[in-house]
């Protein structure tokens, strides 16, 4: 998926990436691929889990701005939690099939909040 934003580089990272001589969208890019929750429950000691770690601090800061059916957030993340570690303890050398499962539950996840935003629309006919 693509897609186009427009955004306000703040002084001090504009500087850094000036310095640095990084593109900000090379930055912000790489950045974004890296936010994972299939990879971040995968691997608890890496350290690629900070990327994750911002998006995590703003849901907690900004959550509260957006609906979340809190109780598919539960049932889904305990999924998660339960697939990830059984993947881990099978075989914990195995972080693809570990992450390969994570992804299939967030899948079920967006499916799952995809049909309760459209209830809405159903509901009435």
């Amino acid at each position: 998926m693509e897609t186009t934003i427009n955004i306000t580089l703040p002084e001090d990272f504009y500087t850094l990436c000036s310095i640095y001589q990084i593109k900000p969208e090379v930055f912000v890019q790489n950045f974004i691929d890296q936010v994972s929750f299939p990879s971040f429950y995968s691997n608890p000691t890496g350290s690629n889990r900070w990327v994750t770690f911002c998006f995590l601090n703003f849901l907690d800061l900004e959550e509260s701005k957006y609906e979340v059916n809190e109780d598919l957030e539960s049932q889904y993340l305990n999924l998660f939690s339960d697939a990830i570690r059984y993947n881990h303890d099978v075989n914990p050398e195995d972080m693809v099939q570990s992450v390969k499962a994570g992804r299939e539950i967030m899948k079920q996840w967006l499916k799952a909040v995809l049909t309760e935003r459209t209830k809405y629309i159903t509901d009435n006919l």
